[in-house]
C-alpha cells in the first residue's frame, strides 16, 4: 500500500473542534491518531423542534442529541493501479486520458486505490454509461494523486449542462485526494451576479449525489484544488458522512443567479421535509479548506433540507456574496464554527437568503449554531433574515472595516440569541455593531419585524456605534459591554419593544 495522506476516524460529535489526522510513516505503518480536541462551549438544544423527524440539537448528534462519530474511509489496504500502464500519458495535451483512468478503475477491486502520478491528464471523453462525466466513481475504490501541484485533471468540458469532472451516485467507501481538477477553458472569470450569460468550463468538478433514493455516503475528499468551473466546485447532493478537508476552491467562470459560482454546496433535495434514512443529507464535514472568494458568488452553501452538518475551521478570502450561505430553504441545526471570512462583499455568515428562480427561497431552518467565528471587513459580520428561527450567535469575534455596515443584523429572526460576541469596528464611520430592524421580506416572503431576541453579554469596543434597535417585540437586552464608542451607545426606536437594563 502507498500511503500520501492517510486519514483517520474523525469528529466526534460536537466536541472535536478539528479533523483528526494520521501519517503514515516511511514503511507504511500508520502512525498514532491524536485525540480530538474539545469544542469550547457544549451543544445547545433547539428551542424549537425542527420540522423534519424528531431532531433536536445542533452539529455532528444523533436524532437524541448524542455525539456521532463520523466515519471516513480508511486508507486503501489492496493494490495500486497506476493509470499509466492502462494508456494514460501524463504529458500535457498528449490525446484524452480519461478512457485509461475509467479503464483503471474499473479494473480495481474493492480496497484497491488508481492512482495518478504527478503530470496533467487530459479528459476529452466521457463515460459510456454516464455522457455527463469525464470519470465515475466506484465504491471502495480510492482515487489519488501526487499531489495538488502535481497531478492535474484537466477537462475538456465547456459548458454542457450538468458535465462533471468526476462524479459518484450512491458511491461509499471513496477516498479522493491530493489532485487539481482544472478545465481548458480560458475566457474571462466570474465577477458580475448579475450576469447569467457568463460561463464555462464544467459544470461541476466533483459531485456526489443519490441512485434510485439511495445517496452517496462515508467518502473523504481531501487536498483536492478545484478551479474553472460555472456551477460547484464540490457538490453533496442527498449525501451523509462526507467529510471534504485540505481543499481549495477558487476561479469559478460564472457568478450568475441561479446556482454559479458555489465553492462546495452541502444540499437536500428541494422541497422535501421528511427525515429519510437513505438519501437524508446529514453529518456532513467542510473542515479546513480555503477559499479565494475573488471569482466566487459563495464559498461554502447549504441549500434544501440538510442538517446536522458542520462548517468549521475554513478560511475564506472574498466572497462576491454572502460567504457561508444557509440558503434559506429549510436549512436546520447545522454547526458553523471557526471559520475566518475577510472582507467579503457581502455577509460573512448568512441565514436566509432572499433569491432563487425554480426555488423561492426565503426562511433558513430552526436550531442552527453559529461560535467562535472570525469574520473581518465584511458588509455584515452575520445576517439573519426572512423568518429563519431560533438561531443561536455566539463568541463570534467581528472586526468592522472600509465597507463594513454592520457587526450582526437581525431583521425578521424570531428566537434569534446573540451572546458572548466581541464586536469592534475598524474604519467605518456609519458602522452599528449589533441592528435590528424590520424585514421587508422577499416577493412577500419572511416579512416581519425581529421578535423574541436577546441580546446579552456582548462586548463591543471601538465602534462607531453600538446596538441599534430600529424595530421588534420581546427583545431583552442585557449585560453588554460598550466602551470607546464614538456615536451612539443605544438607540432605541420609540415603537420597538425591548426590555433589561441596557434597553
Amino acid at each position: 500500500m502507498r500511503c500520501a495522506t492517510a486519514r483517520a476516524q474523525v469528529l466526534v460529535g460536537v466536541a472535536a473542534a478539528a479533523l483528526v489526522l494520521a501519517g503514515c510513516t516511511d514503511d507504511g505503518s500508520d502512525s498514532p491518531t491524536p485525540a480530538p480536541t474539545e469544542s469550547p462551549t457544549p451543544a445547545p438544544t433547539a428551542s424549537a423542534a425542527p420540522s423534519s423527524g424528531d431532531w433536536s440539537a445542533p452539529g455532528l448528534v444523533d436524532r437524541a442529541g448524542s455525539p456521532v462519530e463520523v466515519p471516513v474511509p480508511e486508507p486503501a489496504t489492496g493494490e495500486s493501479l497506476d493509470v499509466t500502464d492502462f494508456g494514460a500519458d501524463p504529458e500535457p495535451d498528449s490525446g484524452d486520458d480519461a478512457a485509461a483512468i475509467r479503464d483503471a478503475i474499473a479494473a480495481a477491486e474493492e480496497g484497491d486505490e488508481v492512482v495518478l502520478p504527478a503530470g496533467t491528464y487530459d479528459l476529452r471523453s466521457t463515460d459510456e454509461d454516464d455522457e455527463d462525466a469525464n470519470i465515475v466513481l466506484r465504491s471502495g475504490v480510492d482515487l489519488r494523486g501526487a499531489g495538488a501541484d502535481e497531478t492535474i485533471l484537466r477537462t475538456s468540458f465547456d459548458g454542457e449542462d450538468d458535465s462533471r469532472v468526476v462524479r459518484g451516485r450512491a458511491v461509499e467507501d471513496v477516498i479522493v485526494a491530493d489532485l487539481t481538477i482544472t478545465s481548458t477553458y480560458d475566457g474571462p472569470l466570474g465577477e458580475d451576479p448579475d450576469d447569467d450569460d457568463a460561463g464555462g468550463g464544467p459544470m461541476f468538478g466533483i459531485h456526489l449525489g443519490a441512485r434510485d433514493g439511495q445517496g452517496s455516503a462515508r467518502v473523504l475528499i481531501d487536498g483536492v484544488h478545484v478551479e474553472r468551473f460555472q456551477r460547484h466546485g464540490i457538490s453533496l447532493k442527498s449525501s451523509r458522512e462526507v467529510t471534504i478537508t485540505g481543499c481549495r476552491l477558487a476561479d469559478a467562470t460564472s457568478v450568475g443567479a441561479g446556482g454559479s459560482g458555489y465553492g462546495i454546496a452541502v444540499e437536500g433535495q428541494a422541497d422535501e421535509r421528511l427525515y429519510d434514512e437513505d438519501d437524508d443529507s446529514r453529518h456532513n464535514v467542510v473542515v479546513d479548506n480555503t477559499f479565494d472568494g475573488e471569482h466566487l458568488r459563495h464559498a461554502i452553501l447549504l441549500q434544501f433540507p440538510t442538517h446536522n452538518n458542520l462548517v468549521a475551521d475554513n478560511e475564506i478570502d472574498g466572497s462576491i456574496l454572502d460567504a457561508i450561505d444557509l440558503h434559506g430553504e429549510g436549512e436546520y441545526l447545522n454547526e458553523v464554527r471557526g471559520n475566518t471570512v475577510r472582507d467579503g462583499e457581502r455577509a460573512g455568515i448568512a441565514l436566509g437568503n432572499s433569491g432563487g428562480e425554480n426555488n423561492k427561497h426565503d426562511a433558513t431552518g430552526p436550531g442552527n449554531w453559529v461560535h467562535e467565528n472570525v469574520l473581518e471587513g465584511n458588509r455584515q459580520g452575520i445576517l439573519v433574515i426572512l423568518g429563519t428561527p431560533d438561531t443561536l450567535v455566539e463568541n463570534n469575534d467581528i472586526t468592522g472595516g472600509d465597507g463594513a455596515e454592520v457587526g450582526i443584523e437581525l431583521r425578521n429572526a424570531p428566537g434569534t440569541v446573540v451572546r458572548g460576541n466581541t464586536i469592534t469596528d475598524a474604519d467605518a464611520e456609519d458602522f452599528w455593531a449589533i441592528r435590528l430592524t424590520e424585514d421587508d421580506g422577499a416577493d412577500g416572503r419572511g416579512v416581519g419585524v425581529p421578535e423574541d431576541v436577546r441580546i446579552v453579554g456582548n462586548t463591543i469596543i471601538d465602534s462607531a456605534n453600538g446596538i441599534r434597535v430600529d424595530a421588534g417585540e420581546e427583545i431583552e437586552m442585557g449585560e453588554n459591554v460598550l466602551r470607546r464608542i464614538d456615536g451612539t451607545e443605544v438607540r432605541v426606536a420609540d415603537r420597538a419593544e425591548v426590555s433589561g437594563p441596557d434597553a
